[in-house]
């Protein structure tokens, strides 16, 4: 601002100079013309002080004149910047001192160009041209330079000065100023405010960028804000309707608050418990667990583990509640223990029921006389055995234990030449995920060989996990008992084929199952086999059919005599018989059962010598079972679909009534495992050493009966009267006594673990 001031006034200086120098210049003949206009009219004298007057005012006028023009030569002469005059072409003609340190020691009537920067020579000669044409360029740039070379920023302002008469430009007077430093300071000015502007658009951006974080952040509060009520609304809404307990205690385990939950679960309004103090609720028996638990969850600020005490109801009853807790008493918003509670009663009654029932199912596997087991085969294919039962060491030898440490080495009990086969059906078991039943030889760890018949379902879990469950019996007893049987069958067809008398068994409908051929030879059976491939028929005999109908009837027939008309065979004549007569015979029945109790036919033995003895008869027929049935590839077997077929000869086992069971058992039979003898009366029956495991006897009537040393392991003895029984050595491992009646019962020496006996009466 003071330069601009400055750059005025030297303007004006010059411009007042300029204005003295004219009145200078102004000729003397102009005084004279003044005073002869005065003269016309004053005389000599007047005129005289009046040329005196104008004189000295004249030179008073001259005196101040120069004392200006000197002041102002003074000022162009000593003034800081540059004052140059040239004429039209750049010529210098006057220059103060300022001008001429930038332009040398004489400028006069050099031009000016020869003090241009050399790259500015071409844009001064047409600065020259246009203010020569009299265009008005009042201020500009220029580099010039130094009489040494030295190149600086110099500022112009420039007033040309014309003709009065045409105007034309006569020269021009310069005001130069060194302007290199203000350049310096201009370009490390501008630079800086590039650098400000660089500054400040980068603060804008920062600020934008924190403007725009914090209207995000507003709106994240007030999300936050919105999602907080939504979330106290919910948790207001949880906490009145979940049922758990919420609890928040002091250290001295005062109440400050309780939730809702606490009247579903305890009976209690939560306005009653806060200020009370928390164990008052808690069983004598569980405060050692619940003091220990609060060392245990003090300064730590994880959830403990849970634990399981007994909380009072309001109406006294003790109620399991599953409760953890969390320690916030540094947390301002709380300052407590936050105890959370859930009612595990009926769980608990659950897991009771539930280790009740394996206590159970444990006692019942352990009786049987079986191995039951679970394997398991993993997404791997590792295999595991997560259970098998303790028949395992009746069967192999091998602990349980053992089994489950080292699955792989069961493998090694089973016998070498079935050991692919065992192997085949198990990787088929897993794939196919069905039901096998196969047969096959082990070898115990005492090097007994036995046979084992194994039953596994197999399954796979929602997890993917492949599950076999099955079941592993002992046959051994079994193969022995059908290599008996067939030798008993053997002899038993030896001696119905070597026995004078005839032998047959009759279906209810009528049809002739089987006979020897002494029958076939007294019926003429045989020839009607070959002739008609007809089934035989038994006899139109009116003494033979009631003794068929009597037995049925539950009559039975025992050597009584009787008349019979039978056929003699001449010839055949269109399927019709001839020849018939009497014979005096003596006849013997009874009724046949198959393996499940159904009555299949009646056994006839027909002795038709009237000259043997009856009691050799009589003899002969209690060499036979009654209750057997046999087979023989001598004898002609008659199947159910074309009443060719030969029932089994296997034992009757199961028996329907007690009186049965007593009859099998006066005749050498001992084992009746399984059997249904739900409601049997057995009132004094000597049944020493029979083994009854896992029979149905719930209900029956067992007073008086001897079982001493009898096996029953795992039966349903539920209701039975064992008044006065002999029980003494008796297994009853696993048996289920519930409701029976031991009064007076001998029970020394007795097997007892694992039955139950809850309700059992004088126990």
């Amino acid at each position: 601002m003071k330069m601009h001031i400055g750059q005025e006034l030297m303007a004006i200086a010059m411009q007042q100079l300029e204005a003295i120098e004219n009145i200078s210049l102004l000729p003397v003949s102009s005084s004279a013309e003044i005073a002869n206009q005065g003269l016309n009219n004053l005389n000599l004298t007047d005129t005289l002080e009046m040329l005196r007057d104008h004189l000295l005012q004249l030179e008073a006028w001259q005196r101040s004149q120069q004392a200006t023009l000197d002041r102002y030569q003074d000022l162009f002469e000593f003034a800081p910047d540059g004052y140059f005059v040239t004429d039209a072409n750049g010529d210098i003609s006057e220059a103060n001192r300022a001008a001429m340190l930038m332009f040398g020691s004489h400028p006069i009537g050099k031009n000016l160009e020869n003090f241009v920067y050399p790259s500015y020579k071409e844009q001064f000669q047409r600065l020259i041209g246009q203010l020569q044409r009299g265009q008005n360029i009042k201020s500009l740039d220029f580099r010039m330079q130094f009489p040494t070379g030295q190149p600086y920023e110099a500022s112009f302002t420039i007033i040309s000065m014309r003709s009065p008469n045409d105007g034309k430009v006569l020269g021009m007077r310069w005001w130069i100023q060194d302007i290199t430093q203000r350049r310096q300071d201009t370009d490390k000015l501008q630079q800086s405010h590039q650098r400000l502007e660089i500054r400040v658009a980068e603060m804008n951006a920062k600020l934008n960028l924190m403007d725009r974080q914090i209207r995000m952040e507003r709106e994240e509060q007030r999300r936050i804000s919105r999602n907080l009520i939504r979330n106290e609304a919910k948790l207001r809404a949880i906490m009145q309707h979940s049922s758990d307990i919420v609890n928040i205690l002091d250290i001295d385990t005062t109440i400050q608050y309780c939730s809702p939950a606490v009247f579903q679960n305890l009976g209690y309004m939560p306005e009653d418990l806060i200020g009370k103090k928390f164990i008052k609720f808690i069983h004598a028996d569980d405060l050692p667990i619940f003091q220990n638990f609060l060392a245990h969850t003090v300064d730590m600020v994880a959830v403990s583990t849970p634990i399981v005490m007994r909380y009072q109801h309001i109406n006294g009853d003790w109620i399991y509640l599953e409760s953890v807790c969390c320690d916030l008493l540094q947390d301002s918003n709380v300052q407590g223990l936050v105890v959370n509670s859930r009612n595990v009663t009926e769980r608990k009654r659950t897991e009771s029921a539930l280790r009740e029932s394996e206590l159970r199912i444990g006692a019942i596997a352990s009786s049987m006389p079986a191995t039951f087991y679970r394997i398991a085969i993993n997404h791997q294919g590792k295999v595991s055995i997560p259970f098998v039962s303790d028949g395992l060491v009746d069967l192999v030898g091998m602990s349980p234990r053992q089994a489950i440490a080292n699955p792989y080495q069961i493998l090694d009990l089973i016998h070498p030449e079935d050991v692919d086969q065992f192997k085949a059906l198990v990787q088929a078991g897993f794939d196919k995920l069905a039901t096998f039943r196969h047969e096959f030889r082990i070898i115990s760890i005492s090097g007994d060989i036995k046979w084992a018949q194994n039953i596994t379902r197999y399954y796979q879990t929602e997890s993917g996990q492949v599950i076999a469950d099955g079941v592993c019996i002992d046959i051994s007893e079994r193969g022995e008992a059908e290599a008996n049987l067939q030798h008993t069958n053997e002899l038993l067809c030896a001696v119905m084929k070597a026995v004078p008398v005839a032998i047959d068994i009759i279906s209810p409908e009528g049809k002739v199952l089987l006979w020897n051929a002494v029958a076939a030879e007294l019926f003429a059976w045989d020839q009607i086999a070959a002739t008609s491939h007809s089934t035989p028929i038994v006899s139109d005999s009116q003494e033979l059919q009631s003794a068929i109908l009597d037995t049925l009837a539950g009559n039975p027939l025992n050597n009584v005599s009787i008349r019979l008309q039978i056929n003699k065979i001449n010839k055949i004549n269109n399927g019709q018989l001839h020849n018939q007569e009497w014979i005096d015979a003596i006849i013997s029945t009874v009724l046949v059962h198959d393996l499940n109790g159904k009555i299949i036919g009646v056994l006839r033995i027909i002795d038709k010598s009237v000259h043997q003895s009856v009691h050799q008869s009589v003899h002969q027929n209690e060499r036979i079972n009654p209750n057997l049935s046999y087979a023989d590839s001598q004898i002609t077997p008659i199947t159910a679909e074309s009443s060719l077929r030969t029932p089994s000869l296997a034992p009757v086992l199961a028996p329907v009534s007690g009186n049965q069971l007593i009859h099998q058992y006066k005749i050498g039979q001992r084992n009746f495992a399984g059997w249904q003898l739900s409601g049997a009366d057995l009132t004094k029956a000597d049944l020493q050493q029979i083994d009854l495991r896992g029979a149905e006897l719930n209900g029956s009537n067992c007073s008086d009966v001897n079982f001493y040393n009898a096996n029953l392991r795992g039966a349903d003895l539920r209701g039975v009267n064992f008044q006065s029984a002999n029980l003494q050595g008796a297994d009853l491992r696993g048996a289920d006594l519930r409701g029976a009646d031991l009064e007076n019962a001998k029970l020394e020496d007795a097997l007892i673990e694992g039955a139950i006996f809850a309700s059992t009466h004088n126990h």
